[in-house]
Order: C-alpha cells, then sequence, then structure tokens
C-alpha cells in the first residue's frame, strides 16, 4: 500500500485481506511483507497509530511494515520491489498511484471504483475488485502467491500501459483534440467568398 493513511484510501481493507489469506494459508507467513508506505493525512500524527492497533488485533503485526512518506525516486523502488500495489479505495479521481507502480512494471490490485478502471486493465496489468470484502481482495493476492510468474507478466503489460499516460502522451491526445475540433470548426464555418 502506497499513499495518504486515511478512511477513503481503505488500507483497513489490505489488512484484513492478508489476515484472511494468512488465515487460510499459515504457510505464506514466512513469505509475506506488507508494506504500509504514507502518513495519516490531515490528523499530524507520525504514525499510522490505528492501523499498527488493527494488524495486532488481526494477528498479522510481525508482516506489516509501516514506513513514512518517500520521495518519488524512493516510492519506485518500493514498487520495483513489491509484487502487487494494493488500492482498495472507496474513492480515487484518477489513480495516479496505480499509474506509477505500474510503470515501475508492478501489477495493481485495485478497487473498481473512479479512475482505476482505466488506470488498471482487468486482467492484463492487474486486478479490479468490485467492492471492499477483504476476502476479495485476498482471493487474487493468494493468486499472486500461487503464481509466481503472474506478477513479472502482469508487471511487464502493466510498464508498457503505464507508457500511454505519460506527459508526452496526453499532450499529443490533447493536440489531437484541438487539432479535430478546428478542422470541424473550419468545415462549419461558412466561407465569406462568393
Amino acid at each position: 500500500f502506497a499513499g495518504r493513511i486515511q478512511p477513503l484510501k481503505a488500507p483497513d481493507v489490505l489488512l484484513r485481506a492478508v489476515a484472511v489469506l494468512l488465515d487460510e494459508r499459515p504457510e505464506l507467513r514466512s513469505r509475506i511483507v506488507v508494506p504500509v508506505v504514507g502518513g495519516p493525512s490531515g490528523s499530524g500524527l507520525a504514525k499510522p497509530e490505528g492501523l499498527q492497533k488493527l494488524a495486532a488485533r488481526l494477528g498479522i503485526a510481525d508482516v506489516v511494515r509501516f514506513r513514512p512518506p518517500v520521495c518519488q525516486e524512493e516510492l519506485a523502488d518500493w514498487f520495483r520491489a513489491a509484487s502487487v500495489l494494493v488500492m482498495p479505495s472507496y474513492s480515487e479521481s484518477f489513480g495516479l498511484v496505480a499509474i506509477e507502480a505500474q510503470a515501475s512494471g508492478t501489477p495493481v490490485l485495485a478497487a473498481s471504483v473512479g479512475g482505476l478502471p482505466v488506470a488498471v486493465r482487468d486482467g492484463e496489468t492487474g486486478f479490479l475488485v468490485q467492492g471492499h470484502d477483504p476476502a476479495d481482495y485476498a482471493r487474487v493476492l493468494r493468486r499472486f502467491a500461487d503464481e509466481p510468474a503472474l506478477s513479472a507478466r502482469m508487471g511487464r503489460a502493466a510498464a508498457r500501459h503505464a507508457q500511454s499516460f505519460g506527459w508526452d502522451a496526453a499532450a499529443a491526445a490533447t493536440a489531437d483534440v484541438y487539432t479535430a475540433a478546428t478542422q470541424s470548426h473550419r468545415r462549419r464555418v461558412p466561407s465569406h467568398h462568393g
């Protein structure tokens, strides 16, 4: 998880999903690490205490690592090191973090909300989940654990997909819209000659 630690981003759904996964598959405990990179939003607290308490209550505090917000370069390192980025958000306008992770070659498991269905190609660059049931997220996490090649395969597709969101692509698409609009306008404006 990377982002502001706030209810809207639903990091608790990730923790609950990991608890479900480890309940069903305790042997995965030695292979799983869940970094939560980011700080609380608005509260001014240095640590995400609520989430730390939840991890302890769920019995997964040993696999969860809380890290303060990092610079973009370091965040890219976290993304590259991850098998999957999880974004169980209740609301997400665009999903820039999903694009950044994919640009780093990391697939994304995300809630199917806001801009995330545009940012993530379901089944190709990651997986989209309807709703916020931790068991649904656990099911997908189990796939990543059981199919080691899945992360690499989706990561390659994710990196290709993310290129379509770069500044160059955005500028070219914007220019195309303006060109089409001016051509359309020229066709509609009556000539003053004749």
